[in-house]
């Protein structure tokens, strides 16, 4: 099992575990709530080895499934930042474990879905890294499935849009890499027309992302067509 002592100190080279800057805990806050948002804004400035010593408590100071999962989920993305591969697919696959707990306690609730969906995605994206693609593809197959799962409340929530989105694109570039290109096709068209949605309603927050969805599926059509 993972624990909160193979969190290692090294400075990450990538990106941090969540996006930067982090907000605040609010006022009454866990010490969970508050660990974490410690950890995310040491994160978000680089400081790499005081957020490996937070994120160390952060895992300690878990004390339900949910935290749990957010908590191993953590530690995988930032083994992942820092190139450690295995520790971070063992890190997820904890998390995996922890978010199934929460959505069989809770199988109606949307969150419990994106909590196991978001898990997964790090599932599928260390075995990709590692080359394991069949077990990458599971991952991914079933995070979609999740982020599909909630009936439509996607559709007012333009974050669940954008993992929806991102969701798609993840196992398309896959799909695409093992020469799957009809299939890979379909989804990005699915994605495009997602984000296209999502950059008529926020152009300035979106519009990027439907420039990379647009030339990313112009790509697979040229290459499908030749």
């Amino acid at each position: 099992m993972t624990t909160a002592s193979t969190v290692q100190a090294a400075p990450a080279p990538a990106q941090a575990p969540a996006s930067a800057p982090a907000p605040a805990a609010p006022v009454g806050a866990t010490e969970f709530e508050i660990l974490r948002a410690e950890m995310l804004a040491l994160c978000g400035s680089e400081a790499w080895n005081p957020a490996a010593r937070v994120l160390a408590r952060l895992v300690r100071a878990a004390e339900t499934d949910r935290e749990r999962t957010i908590a191993y989920r953590d530690l995988g993305d930032f083994a992942a930042a820092q190139g450690r591969h295995d520790d971070a697919a063992e890190a997820y696959e904890e998390a995996v474990s922890y978010a199934r707990m929460v959505r069989k306690a809770a199988p109606n609730d949307p969150t419990a879905d994106e909590l196991l969906a978001g898990a997964l995605a790090g599932v599928g994206d260390t075995a990709e890294a590692e080359g394991r693609l069949n077990e990458a593809l599971s991952a991914f197959e079933e995070a979609l499935a999740l982020r599909r799962s909630p009936g439509g409340r996607e559709a007012a929530d333009p974050g669940a849009q954008r993992a929806l989105s991102v969701a798609l694109e993840r196992l398309a570039d896959l799909r695409e890499d093992r020469g799957h290109r009809m299939r890979a096709l379909d989804l990005y068209r699915e994605s495009y027309d997602v984000t296209a949605r999502l950059a008529a309603a926020d152009p300035a927050r979106f519009g990027l992302d439907l420039v990379a969805t647009r030339a990313r599926l112009e790509e697979i059509e040229a290459r499908v067509a030749g």
